[in-house]
């Protein structure tokens, strides 16, 4: 059903026109940036086109025998590849791809293709996946010639088809040469221009939105339990109309680091240093670098915030919810934001060389205390 997408309300149009004039290719390429639905949209279409009962002749029912074998991911008219670890043997030919992973990773495998039935927008991480393999094109190749079920097309997602290694690009290029009239392909990536041209130039191409700021709320509504509204625009504002984005962010330490680079300003601002020990041991306790990277980027989005209320785009504001506290550091304070937000950069460069992390939080704190003047 189309209310399981989060937006794209003109690609579900486009999708529908398709199909009610009949006019479905033998391959399409779904690109755009991650997190805006590819697989999702997808995996609907699909639904669509194999339906028995469908709404309005434009939406699958979501209840048919069909429609719940795509829903679960067990279906004989619907197959995903997607980026596997080697096998524990070579592939004979009337083996599946699947069957000669190793145990662990078939357990693995089993639990991610469960996670992705349970949500469509979720990604499939399988660890040592690298590519999609020859042995997964050439599966393909055996099972989509074959007569399928009257009536039904035999569709196959290649999802995040950037994957493919020259190897299974070029195996693909020649199911693509030669498509059979019952089948559709559909490849999913968000970085078209890694596919081969002449891939590209035999599917027909639809390109994604992103998920605008209102439909990103609202999804971040449903899915967690007890977030304020503010807190949910703030994450849509950061989360670049990605769902993916949305996802991870909303299980991160963003809104408690947040926290903390305000707390690192107003100490630095007051000379309360005792303070600002506190808060740079805080950081450097979680003893991630990861974490110290999001805090750094909490600060830029800081200064970012005050460098557009200077300049009176307060539409384009991404700490919505502490936009009072902004307009007091900016009524107070002048502050050179484009070289703060440079030396903040740095900052996070030098993360990753091995530095003493808190030595770097001080000399940064005191770098940008010094580019800030009372107004």
């Amino acid at each position: 059903m189309w209310n399981n997408i989060i937006g794209q309300k003109r690609v579900i149009n486009i999708l529908k026109n398709i199909y009610i004039n009949n006019k479905i290719a033998h391959a399409y390429i779904f690109s755009g940036k991650e997190g805006t639905g590819k697989d999702a949209l997808a995996i609907e279409f699909a639904k669509l086109v194999n339906c028995d009962s469908r709404i309005n002749e434009t939406e699958a029912c979501n209840n048919c025998t069909n429609c719940q074998r795509i829903n679960s991911l067990n279906s004989a008219n619907f197959k995903i590849i997607t980026a596997l670890p080697s096998g524990r043997k070579e592939l004979t030919e009337d083996e599946n791809p699947i069957s000669i992973l190793k145990q662990e990773d078939i357990e693995i495998y089993q639990t991610e293709i469960k996670k992705k039935s349970d949500d469509p927008y979720y990604k499939i991480n399988i660890p040592n996946a690298n590519d999609i393999k020859i042995t997964s094109i050439r599966q393909i190749r055996k099972e989509i010639y074959l007569t399928g079920e009257k009536g039904k097309k035999k569709i196959y997602l290649i999802s995040n088809a950037d994957r493919m290694n020259p190897q299974s690009s070029n195996a693909f290029l020649k199911i693509l040469e030669e498509p059979p009239g019952d089948a559709l392909i559909i490849l999913t990536t968000s970085r078209i221009n890694s596919l081969l041209p002449t891939i590209i130039g035999r599917c027909q191409k639809i390109n994604f939105d992103s998920i605008g700021k209102k439909d990103l709320i609202e999804y971040l509504m449903k899915m967690k339990e007890g977030i304020s509204e503010k807190e949910a625009e703030f994450y849509a504002n950061i989360a670049d109309g990605s769902i993916t984005n949305c996802s991870n962010i909303v299980n991160s330490y963003l809104l408690e680091l947040r926290e903390l680079s305000i707390n690192m300003l107003a100490s630095l601002l007051s000379r309360n240093y005792i303070d600002l020990g506190k808060t740079i041991s805080n950081v450097v306790g979680y003893k991630d670098k990861q974490k110290v990277r999001q805090f750094l980027v909490m600060l830029i989005y800081w200064f970012r915030d005050i460098s557009t209320m200077s300049s009176g785009g307060n539409n384009n504001i991404i700490n919505t919810d502490k936009i009072e506290r902004l307009k007091r550091f900016n009524e107070k304070f002048k502050s050179d934001n484009f070289r703060i937000i440079n030396l903040i950069e740095d900052g996070i460069r030098d993360i990753d060389m091995n530095i003493n992390l808190e030595l770097l939080l001080y000399n940064l704190a005191y770098k940008i205390k010094s580019l800030i003047k009372t107004g």
